[in-house]
């Protein structure tokens, strides 16, 4: 596969997730539908009621707050719309500057359908402040705030147990987007009781991609996908058991030491792009960050086309910015909320670490992007 260093996009799967599925996929006690009646069914129940308790033990969480779904897209659409419709009129709902996009186009249509949304600002370093929380539960009080763990670009932690313990002081609801912190060593964060609403999803700790959970505290969320009553009559749809025991396998092996590894590899990462590449700017460098992204620039250049050109190399790192149709390309909202300068902004690679990162694909990848750097002409610079 070449060197891998987009992590934050999905994860390769673990082998022991992979065996747990092929388990479920093919144990007689867990091929019929949880929903039949009959032994079969009543098998498979009992081997999801298993599942759902132990995601449930990694999350401190009670078993029947654990809501099975499809990923990351669906617990957020479904924390945001889903609250809305809990309320049965039109809310007040604030989310930061820098949630995911999922968030951010749920609240679009929670603003379209006649709801009021405002927006939270970040610090420079893009992180929510405490204060601008407080300020608002105290003078604009919302329903629903919306602020997520880990952001999924430049890694900044979120003080989300300030946040949490501010908004259950005041009876609001609380979401956090915790996809990019479940799995990497941030237990206090995700685990915290006065979180109402909190989604993970597999693919980004070495699980398999399309299923995730929406941790559902002293509120129990309306459908968005209607049917049967599956999933406490929260989410319907047949469960899919071989993919939940992947889910719950990938979480039991993630671990304080494996995210202190990564983390550890990480920060040699940055110090050596920062000793040898003198244009390097790493955004978010004052703030608490995860222990497996870094966002980092490299003025003048384009990020665009330093991804297209470690591509060829059989390097896959992620971006920062957004490519249109036109072909011109716009600087992540994300950096835009952080205050980053726009040509700066530009030339912003996502340089994502996982379980499988090794100190040998770290530095093939230095000795490339460097030789790449020393080749290149003004070719991969930002158009300006």
């Amino acid at each position: 596969m070449g060197i891998y260093l987009d992590h934050a996009a999905t994860t390769p799967l673990k082998p022991r997730v992979a065996e747990a599925m092929h388990r479920a996929l093919t144990d007689a006690e867990t091929m019929a539908n949880p929903s039949s009646s009959h032994l079969p069914g009543r098998n498979a129940r009992a081997a999801l009621d298993r599942l759902r308790q132990r995601v449930a033990d990694r999350l401190l969480c009670q078993a029947e707050e654990v809501v099975f779904n499809s990923g990351g897209s669906e617990g957020d659409t479904h924390a945001l719309v889903g609250t809305a419709q809990h309320f049965e009129r039109p809310i007040h709902l604030a989310v930061s500057a820098i949630e995911h996009e999922a968030a951010l186009e749920a609240a679009g249509l929670l603003a379209h359908r006649g709801n009021r949304v405002s927006t939270i600002p970040v610090t420079g370093d893009g992180v929510v402040p405490v204060e601008a929380v407080e300020t608002l539960l105290r003078d604009d009080r919302p329903d629903l705030v919306s602020v997520m763990a880990v952001n999924n670009e430049v890694g900044t932690v979120q003080p989300v147990r300030e946040i949490a313990a501010l908004c259950r002081q005041s009876d609001v609801v609380f979401h956090s987007d915790a996809v990019r912190a479940v799995g990497h060593g941030l237990e206090s964060i995700v685990t915290d009781p006065n979180i109402t609403l909190l989604n993970c999803t597999a693919h980004k700790f070495g699980g398999p991609r399309g299923v995730g959970a929406l941790v559902q505290r002293r509120l129990r969320l309306p459908q968005l996908i209607c049917g049967g009553g599956q999933e406490q009559g929260s989410r319907a749809g047949t469960e899919n058991l071989a993919s939940i025991a992947g889910l719950a396998s990938a979480l039991e092996l993630a671990s304080a030491e494996e995210a202190a590894g990564i983390e550890e590899l990480r920060r040699w990462l940055e110090s050596e792009l920062v000793s040898q590449v003198p244009s390097c700017e790493i955004h978010g460098k004052r703030a608490t960050r995860a222990t497996h992204i870094t966002s980092v620039s490299f003025k003048p250049l384009s990020g665009y086309k330093l991804q297209a050109a470690l591509d060829s190399l059989g390097i896959a790192v992620g971006t920062g910015s957004a490519c249109h149709d036109d072909g011109g390309v716009s600087i992540s909202p994300v950096l835009a909320a952080m205050g980053i300068e726009e040509y700066l902004a530009r030339g912003t690679l996502r340089l994502s670490l996982g379980w499988s990162t090794t100190r040998e694909e770290l530095e093939q990848f230095l000795e490339h992007f460097i030789e790449l750097l020393d080749q290149s002409d003004d070719s991969l610079n930002c158009p300006i």
